[in-house]
């Protein structure tokens, strides 16, 4: 299936800010990345569509960069909390469809939030949570949000499943878990076959409550 193109402008370009608009590129979109640091933007120009050296806190440059034309625009410059403020405001008022900031602490959060910004990220607090997560739950390998509890988790199979088959051990009925595939030489199969005896380290994906998965898989 096609991914749909983006017209994405990315502002600020610390390392957050640089390695966003390098992946976004790669992965199709339309990147347009800008920082009043011309050192930083002559790095990155040739990783993206287009790069420049502006000052998003000024109304007229915002409106020659047609800054309201992007389907998404991310400030990645939390670090200077008035200017953020000001080109969220700026924005709002010019109508960009959805605006994306970057905050280091729950406040600036609740700010950027609180004057426009349609969504705010804390990739610090993220990352923390992942890394907490993946040394408390090792067979936990990654996973997909469906809804507030429920999640898509490629998990491990630990040892005392072992020699186990999916009729024994009934985590439909016992836990609420559906397995879905399991992992091959040849990628990802569906599991069909409820007599499939597994092995330890075997990579599986199911789906079902993010807790019980933990407990059931921990």
């Amino acid at each position: 299936m096609q991914r749909h193109k983006l017209d994405i402008a990315v502002i600020g370009l610390g390392t957050f800010g640089f390695e966003l608009a390098v992946q976004l590129s790669r992965n199709g979109h339309s990147v347009m990345a800008i920082d009043s640091d011309e050192k930083k933007v002559n790095a990155i120009q040739d990783e993206v569509a287009v790069a420049i050296t502006a000052d998003v806190t000024d109304e007229d440059v915002l409106r020659k960069i047609e800054i309201n034309k992007f389907d998404t625009v991310v400030l990645a410059m939390s670090s200077n909390l008035e200017a953020v403020i000001l080109a969220i405001a700026l924005m709002k008022k010019m109508k960009v469809p959805y605006i994306i900031g970057k905050a280091n602490r729950f406040i600036q959060r609740d700010i950027f939030l609180q004057i426009g910004a349609d969504e705010v990220i804390m990739p610090e607090v993220a990352t923390a949570r992942r890394l907490a997560e993946r040394i408390s739950y090792p067979n936990l390998l990654e996973k997909f949000e469906i809804d507030k509890h429920h999640y898509i988790v490629e998990v491990r199979v630990p040892e005392r499943m072992a020699g186990k088959t999916l009729r024994d051990l009934d985590l439909r009925r016992k836990h609420n878990i559906i397995v879905l595939m399991h992992k091959t030489a040849d990628g990802m199969q569906l599991l069909r076959d409820a007599d499939y005896r597994f092995s330890q380290g075997d990579i599986i994906l199911v789906v079902g409550d993010e807790e019980q998965i933990k407990k059931v898989f921990d």
